[in-house]
């Protein structure tokens, strides 16, 4: 490790309700205008079709996989490959197989996570869930279990000087965060459409024909373009926020996303949002222009691209079961020469250098599988590093599902390339019955709820430390010292 490479702090103190207030205009957008001749409600048209953009973050098999686990018992079986390459030619590899059963009569799960030798188990971490306690032991480390029990989490996090944790956690609170009923969003509609149509006048709508290419296709497309300028998005981000400080039932759905998430009474109470909203009116500075253009092949949106000064470039393509989806997106960067070190700041000004990082996603949808592609890229002046990510999930078919993904990390250092590929492939089945899975409790789980913060951190730090040497020195016995050297920096106060 290069100790004189500059550290990267990152200080991005973004309020969340900026997030939560640019989230819900941009779900306005989305929703409603009926469609006719003029420019501007072709505009509108168009646009709206781009609606589906989240599915390219979202996978359409996802929910039909986790109902599948959910009502049945299956068995899992996958393997891990990790290989890495250093300069041209040293290589190195190593496998880590996947083992998990799920008994739906119990609602239990158990896995386990081996690390391997050609066919030796070199070092095993066990994870089991048994009603509302989460557990993983390590034999190596310690012969029982440590977990967590899922109840009266805001007080256990409170306990250790955390702020913002739900009292129990729910992945479907995650998953469903931006969903919004047809009368929510009709209700968004009718309150916010009209504050930012009365800012966009009809001179600002315009229409040109434009030849695009999408995938080494060529197609003819009727432009629409809008182009507003850093006061007309000022002025729509104003009064939209102003309107929203009236708009109880909107205040209410916030606060209660944001319940879901943890968060305190500080932004969960409508009164206090108003005052964050307040703030936040303050504070808000608008200094790009924002130009979006949709492209109109055979009544359908093809294209949407989405553009705020030189700061962000988003395009949309969306061709048949095949979307595509770039981002460019610039941030500041402020050097500290006294310290080396360089930090993010978004509410500075006066900057010295900037980075653009890039994100490609492209997404194939068929029957069996859909495919994702993911690159980024986090200096596009730098194009030799970068992150490459497959994701293929099956559909459910014959009472199974095969997954599988793959990683691959570039980097230079010291003049030197670097590459990571890690691979998984894994086959869900389901299953009649499964090994009976044993049931966690304080008798054979160490529960971090049971003890004092005093208790459980003395506890926690030494069990960690263990962990780490132990991997270490399994790393060293496969050949792998570089990894191990990297685990052995580690320690934990």
């Amino acid at each position: 490790m290069n100790n004189s490479r500059k550290s990267l702090k990152i200080a991005i103190p973004v309020p969340i309700l900026i997030l939560v207030v640019i989230a819900i205009i941009i779900a306005i957008i989305f929703f409603a205008l009926n469609s006719s001749e003029s420019n501007e409600e072709l505009f509108w048209k168009y646009f709206t079709q781009a609606g589906d953009a989240t599915q390219v973050i979202l996978n359409d098999k996802l929910n039909a996989q986790e109902n599948f686990k959910q009502t049945n018992s299956y068995t899992s079986n996958g393997n891990i490959e990790v290989i890495l390459v250093q300069g041209e030619v040293s290589s190195k590899r190593f496998n880590v197989s996947t083992n998990v059963r799920h008994d739906a009569n119990t609602n239990r799960t158990h896995a386990d996570v081996t690390l391997k030798n050609g066919e030796l188990d070199v070092f095993n971490i066990s994870y089991l869930n048994s009603n509302n306690i989460y557990g993983i032991k390590c034999d190596d480390v310690f012969g029982s279990y440590i977990g967590i029990q899922n109840t009266n989490l805001t007080a256990l996090g409170a306990s250790y000087g955390i702020d913002n944790v739900p009292d129990t956690i729910d992945k479907n609170n995650y998953i469903n965060l931006f969903e919004l009923t047809d009368a929510q969003k009709q209700h968004l509609a009718d309150i916010y459409l009209p504050i930012i149509m009365q800012h966009i006048t009809s001179e600002l709508y315009q229409k040109t024909e434009e030849t695009i290419e999408i995938n080494g296709t060529s197609y003819n497309t009727n432009a629409y373009k809008i182009e507003l300028t850093s006061d007309n998005v000022y002025a729509i981000l104003v009064d939209c926020i102003n309107a929203l400080k009236t708009d109880t039932e909107t205040l209410m759905l916030i606060s209660d996303k944001l319940s879901k998430l943890g968060f305190g009474t500080e932004y969960t109470d409508t009164s206090n949002l108003v005052q964050k909203l307040d703030e936040l009116v303050g504070q808000l500075q608008i200094q790009d222009n924002l130009i979006i253009t949709v492209y109109e092949s055979d009544e359908t949106n093809i294209r949407t691209n989405i553009v705020l000064g030189s700061k962000t470039n988003i395009t949309y393509d969306r061709i048949g079961n095949i979307s595509n989806f770039n981002a460019d997106i610039s941030y500041q960067t402020a050097i500290n020469e006294e310290v080396g070190e360089e930090i993010i700041d978004l509410n500075t000004l006066a900057q010295t250098s900037s980075t653009t990082t890039r994100i490609i996603i492209n997404k194939n949808i068929n029957e069996n599988t859909t495919t994702s592609n993911i690159q980024i890229i986090p200096d596009v002046q730098n194009l030799e590093e970068d992150i490459n990510i497959q994701i293929n999930m099956g559909a459910v078919q014959n009472d199974n599902i095969t997954n599988s993904c793959s990683i691959t990390i570039n980097k230079v250092e010291n003049e030197k390339q670097y590459t990571t590929t890690i691979t998984y492939n894994n086959n869900i089945a389901k299953a009649d019955t499964v090994e009976e899975i044993e049931e966690l409790s304080g008798n054979n789980t160490a529960i971090v709820n049971n003890y004092t913060p005093e208790q459980f951190t003395i506890f926690i730090k030494t069990w960690t430390n263990i962990f780490i040497d132990t991997l270490s020195e399994k790393m060293t016995t496969l050949g792998l010292e570089e990894i191990s050297n990297e685990l052995n920096q580690i320690n934990i106060e």
